[in-house]
């Protein structure tokens, strides 16, 4: 715990510089880039074809799966407190509100220290559902696109470190995350593919 609350000191108060302070919350507020990753989304499955339509599917199933089940349960059995909430001196990072909420990539960062709560309540640091959600995704294009996969872990990994330099998870939060996201990925996809994958080729090799 002493180590891991060093590593939160030196990522969250010490690692720091001016366009880092705008970038990790910019990453980090996932609904502010929700229209463009939709709009992505849709794109690939129009013109990708039925390869790329598979990828969407999985993708969908992988984020729903890996965010409404395995996170949401996870947070609620364990309900560690984010650092923010659990003491003082944490350096709280966000985007200002704005709507709709793409308008917020446009505000200047919002930073404030933490104060020293009352009384410590059960929180959600626990699993990270950004990290979860971003290496689920990852994992699920690099099985179907090897170099896009590379460059979205690449994207992952940075979400996942701005969830610390915020001061929203715990360093200890993160690798256990990563490997959620992995494997529900992969589970995901595998099932899905061993479901779907001898339909299509019955159907291909029915109208060569």
């Amino acid at each position: 715990m002493n180590g891991e609350l060093t590593l939160l000191h030196h990522i969250n108060r010490d690692w720091t510089h001016p366009v880092l302070d705008y970038l990790m919350p910019a990453i980090s507020a996932i609904e502010a880039w929700l229209p463009f990753l939709i709009a992505i989304a849709l794109i690939t499955a129009w013109r990708g074809g039925r390869h790329a339509r598979l990828m969407v599917l999985c993708l969908g199933l992988a984020i729903g799966i890996g965010d409404g089940i395995v996170s949401k349960s996870l947070k609620s059995a364990v309900g560690r407190t984010r650092p923010r909430d659990a003491m003082s001196g944490v350096m709280i990072r966000d985007l200002a509100p704005a709507k709709p909420a793409v308008m917020r990539l446009f505000q200047t960062p919002i930073q404030k220290l933490s104060k020293e709560p009352k009384k410590v309540e059960p929180g959600k640091s626990f699993p990270s559902s950004h990290t979860v959600n971003l290496f689920a995704a990852a994992t699920v294009v690099a099985m179907f696109y090897r170099g896009w996969g590379i460059g979205l872990y690449v994207l992952a990994f940075a979400v996942a470190y701005s969830r610390i330099y915020v001061g929203a998870h715990w360093p200890g939060d993160i690798p256990p995350s990563a490997g959620l996201g992995i494997l529900v990925g992969w589970g995901i996809t595998t099932l899905v593919l061993r479901w779907l994958g001898p339909k299509l080729s019955s159907r291909d090799a029915a109208h060569p």
